[in-house]
């Protein structure tokens, strides 16, 4: 019977030494950030923008979203710095 014991546990480390170098091979994940893509705006409509703002100073809000947007403007901008 300890043959038999000897012969199971040398076929365990042949099939665990056949094995192990499949499962080292696997690569590791990697992950890519995607970064929005901006919209592009002319320099006419930026300045059509600008005096729009300028003309409606009791539109607190507006404004604030336009603040807002250029702030996530300025993130996706970084985004893709770091991409490169």
């Amino acid at each position: 019977m300890k043959t038999s014991a000897s012969v199971n546990a040398l076929l365990a480390l042949a099939a665990l030494a056949l094995v192990a170098p499949l499962l080292s091979g696997c690569s590791p994940v990697t992950y890519k950030t995607v970064c929005p893509t901006l919209v592009p705006y002319s320099i006419t409509q930026q300045t059509q923008l600008a005096e729009e703002l300028v003309a409606a100073p009791d539109a607190p809000m507006l404004h604030q979203v336009v603040r807002d947007y250029a702030g996530l403007r300025d993130q996706v901008r970084a985004c893709q710095a770091k991409g490169k």
